[in-house]
């Protein structure tokens, strides 16, 4: 498709009432954050006992993982106009994230 076609159908969109909205900037959130705000907004939700290398935990009495448990609260999030979370690792000692170097 050439250019000038291109803009013919983006003008054609916008003429017949088309929008385009941005996406919000995600906001960066570790794991405990993420936790005690779906608490906040009244869910049971706490780390699972470990059993194994990945950590699971439990939402409103379901295992969940970590992606889903944001995704979850992402969704929630959503829904009241606020920017999604976008997870970090937490910080340890000396203000470095445990994949840093020394």
């Amino acid at each position: 498709m050439r250019r000038e076609q291109q803009g013919d159908l983006v003008a054609d969109y916008f003429a017949r009432g088309g929008t385009i909205h941005r996406l919000p900037t995600p906001e960066p959130a570790e794991v405990s954050e993420i936790l005690e705000w779906l608490e906040g907004c009244g869910s049971i939700v706490y780390r699972a006992a470990a059993k194994g290398a990945v950590h699971k935990y439990v939402y409103q009495g379901a295992l969940v993982t970590l992606q889903k448990l944001v995704s979850i609260a992402n969704k929630q999030r959503a829904l009241r106009d606020l920017p999604p979370f976008q997870l970090v690792p937490p910080k340890v000692a000396g203000g470095r994230t445990p994949s840093a170097s020394p």
